[in-house]
């Protein structure tokens, strides 16, 4: 057995009675009397032999469709990767929806986002949830809730999953204030329409959402700078009259 520098002979505990505590989690004292000399008392501290075996590592998806990716989703994110060892962000492949931006384009943009952190990454999955969830060892799911129906229909949808796998929790996060109404839905509507979206999500999503909706966002700027040439426009005129 070693001992620091001292390595002691089965020979010395074959004549000594010796007694073990554990003083902490890294030393081990050892109490031994010599039959030789049974007033004496050789206290030493070793390495803990004993193997503390493999911590538990929490494993977090937070899916959704994040099309696209919202200044509310990565407020999550950013919360959620300092809850959970590993924050698994993934999107949901759904054959029936036609999205504004393709899989793939999300993909690139949410990898973009939170490539910073070193414990969140970007995936995708079809089916169901749980089964998702059970493939790649998840034990938690991160959902934001924004309002009372956000909660109802939330509920409705952790219940079903404890149904389907019970191991599996649901972790329900509230938004920061300011984006408690944001949704991808209502920024899609707005840019749609040629509003602006500016705060709302990330400047990268802005610029894919001015490629992929560019009519409509020169439709905005052009509204507006109408309005502005209008309203010069009559202040030139009022100004004649006077």
């Amino acid at each position: 057995m070693a001992v620091g520098e001292l390595t002691l002979s089965s020979r010395f505990f074959a004549s000594a009675s010796c007694s073990s505590a554990i003083r902490d989690s890294s030393s081990l004292i050892l109490v031994c009397h010599p039959r030789s000399s049974p007033t004496k008392i050789i206290v030493r501290h070793v390495a803990m032999l004993v193997p503390r075996g493999n911590l538990h590592k929490t494993i977090a998806i937070y899916p959704g469709s994040f099309d696209p990716p919202t200044n509310g989703h990565l407020d999550l994110i950013e919360r959620g990767s300092k809850i959970f060892d590993e924050l698994v962000v993934a999107i949901l492949r759904n054959p029936d929806k036609a999205p504004l931006f393709n899989v793939t384009e999300r993909v690139a943009m949410l990898e973009a986002l939170t490539g910073h952190y070193s414990n969140v990454r970007v995936d995708t999955f079809d089916g169901l949830t749980v089964d998702y969830a059970a493939k790649i060892g998840a034990s938690s799911l991160l959902r934001g809730i924004r309002a009372l129906s956000d909660y109802e229909y939330e509920l409705q949808m952790a219940l079903m999953n404890r149904k389907l796998r019970p191991e599996l929790e649901t972790v329900f996060m509230m938004p920061a204030e300011k984006y408690s109404y944001l949704s991808a839905r209502l920024v899609r509507e707005v840019a749609q329409l040629g509003g602006s979206v500016k705060g709302l999500v990330p400047e990268l999503v802005e610029e894919h959402l001015r490629g992929k909706l560019d009519p409509a966002f020169k439709l905005a700027e052009f509204t507006s700078g109408s309005g502005e040439e209008k309203s010069e426009s009559r202040k030139s005129r009022a100004r004649k009259k006077a």
